[in-house]
């Protein structure tokens, strides 16, 4: 769902919306050169949205497009996240100087646990086996630590589990179970 810019304050954009809007939701205020710029719903007020801008906002002017979405502001969990150094959206400082150099760019954002490194997995679930979100389905060691890797929190009821990979090493981008519930 989109909306349109009436005003911006600072880091503060207030949106008319053309239907409904969550509080705590994500919206992407629009630049007239297409960067989007990462902001929160702070405030709903009728058909008027208030949005947190966690970037410059120099460049968004009245009649902009605001783009909402309905997932909230969340990060990434998982291997590859001990030891990084973030902005306050998840952004690895590191990996972002490789891109822009050391001053950060409007609407530049960089995956927050690296996609492409390798990580060992061993499965705890078994094919067959009943779970419920929070349940663990493997584990991964990242340094003294180990990771959990968990059913969704999210997920309500119970699943079976049509199948697990087996141990080996993979990517976080990697498939690792099938649920059927």
């Amino acid at each position: 769902m989109n909306g349109r810019i009436e005003a911006v304050f600072g880091s503060l954009v207030i949106a008319e919306t053309n239907g409904r809007v969550v509080q705590n939701s994500v919206g992407y205020c629009v630049r007239s050169d297409g960067t989007k710029l990462l902001s929160e719903v702070i405030r709903v007020r009728g058909k008027l949205a208030d949005l947190q801008v966690f970037e410059e906002t120099r460049g968004l002017k009245h009649g902009d497009v605001v783009e909402f979405r309905e997932n909230m502001l969340s990060v990434t969990l998982g291997p590859g996240l001990l030891g990084q150094i973030y902005d306050g959206l998840q952004n690895p400082l590191p990996a972002v100087a490789k891109q822009a150099g050391f001053f950060l760019k409007p609407g530049l954002y960089v995956h927050g646990l690296p996609v492409d490194r390798i990580w060992d997995f061993t499965p705890v679930a078994k094919p067959g086996s009943i779970v419920t979100g929070g349940d663990m389905l493997g584990t991964t060691p990242e340094g003294i630590f180990t990771h959990r890797i968990m059913v969704p929190f999210s997920l309500r009821g119970q699943y079976t589990v049509e199948s697990i990979i087996p141990a080996g090493k993979y990517t976080i981008e990697k498939e690792i179970a099938v649920l059927k519930g």
